[in-house]
C-alpha cells in the first residue's frame, strides 16, 4: 500500500542524482501501475518526467508531461506560471530541433503553437518571429506577412520591431506585391537612424512605386529624397533629373 509513495520518492531522488532515464522509468511505473494514488503523487510523477525529459532533450515528452501536470488542479499560481513557461520552451525547443534539420515547415508549427498553448509566455514573441523566419525560408510570403504583422500588431515596442519592418517590406517586394513593398521601405527610412539604410530604403520605395507604375508617390518620394540626402551632389543631381 505504500508503493506509490516509496515510487515517487525514489523519482524524485533518481532525477536529484541526475539519473534523468531511471527517473522517467519509475516515475511511469507510478502512473501506469498505481492510477488511484493521491493526487500529489501522480503530479510529482509528471513533474520528474517533465524535468528529466527537457533534460535529456526529449522535449515533445516535456510537452506531454507538462500539460498533464498543468491540467490538475492546483492554487500555487507561482509554480503554475513557471510551468506554463517551461511547456513554451519544450515547445519551442521542438522549433529549434526542426530548424536544425531544415524542416521549416515544421519548426514554424510548433513556434506558433506557443501562441495558443502559452499565450502569455515570455518566449512567445521570439517563437513567431523565428516562425516568419522560417515561413521566410519557405518562401511562404502570405503567412510569412500575416505573422509578422500579428507581431507588429502584438508588440509595438518589442526590441525586434525595426527587424520585423524589414521582414515585412522583403516578403511584399519577393512577392511583387510593389505599392505595399514600398509603404515598408518608408516605414524603414521612418524607423532607422542608420544614414546608409535611410538613403537606401527611399531609393528602393521610389524604384518600387515606379514599377507599379505610381508616378505620384515616385514623385513624392525622390522629393523627399533630395530634401533629407542634398549630398554627395553628384547623386542629387542625378535625383533632381528623375524628378
Amino acid at each position: 500500500e505504500k508503493a506509490s509513495v516509496i515510487l515517487a520518492a525514489a523519482a524524485d531522488n533518481l532525477y536529484e542524482m541526475k539519473d534523468f532515464q531511471l527517473a522517467i522509468n519509475t516515475a511511469h511505473q507510478l502512473i501506469k501501475n498505481y492510477p488511484g494514488s493521491p493526487l500529489d503523487l501522480i503530479r510529482s510523477a509528471w513533474l520528474v518526467v517533465a524535468y528529466s525529459s527537457f533534460d535529456i532533450h526529449k522535449y515533445n515528452d516535456a510537452e506531454v508531461a507538462y500539460v498533464k501536470v498543468l491540467a490538475m488542479p492546483s492554487k500555487d499560481n507561482a509554480l503554475r506560471a513557471k510551468l506554463i513557461e517551461n511547456l513554451a520552451a519544450s515547445v519551442y525547443k521542438q522549433g529549434e530541433q526542426a530548424n536544425l534539420l531544415q524542416q521549416y515547415k515544421v519548426a514554424a508549427d510548433h513556434f506558433l503553437r506557443i501562441r495558443k498553448l502559452a499565450p502569455n509566455s515570455k518566449i512567445r514573441s521570439t517563437a513567431e518571429y523565428d516562425a516568419a523566419t522560417a515561413l521566410i525560408k519557405l518562401k511562404d510570403w502570405e503567412k510569412a506577412a500575416s505573422v509578422l504583422f500579428a507581431f507588429r500588431k502584438m508588440y509595438p515596442k518589442h526590441k525586434y520591431r525595426t527587424e520585423v519592418t524589414k521582414k515585412i517590406a522583403y516578403v511584399y517586394r519577393e512577392d511583387k506585391k510593389h505599392f505595399k513593398a514600398a509603404k515598408e521601405f518608408e516605414r524603414i527610412f521612418a524607423e532607422s537612424k542608420d544614414r546608409q539604410i535611410q538613403r537606401e530604403s527611399l531609393q528602393i520605395a521610389a524604384e518600387l512605386y515606379q514599377k507599379i507604375p505610381d508616378k505620384q508617390n515616385t514623385l513624392r518620394v525622390y522629393q523627399r529624397y533630395v530634401k533629407y540626402f542634398p549630398s554627395p551632389l553628384e547623386e542629387s543631381l542625378e535625383i533632381h533629373a528623375k524628378i
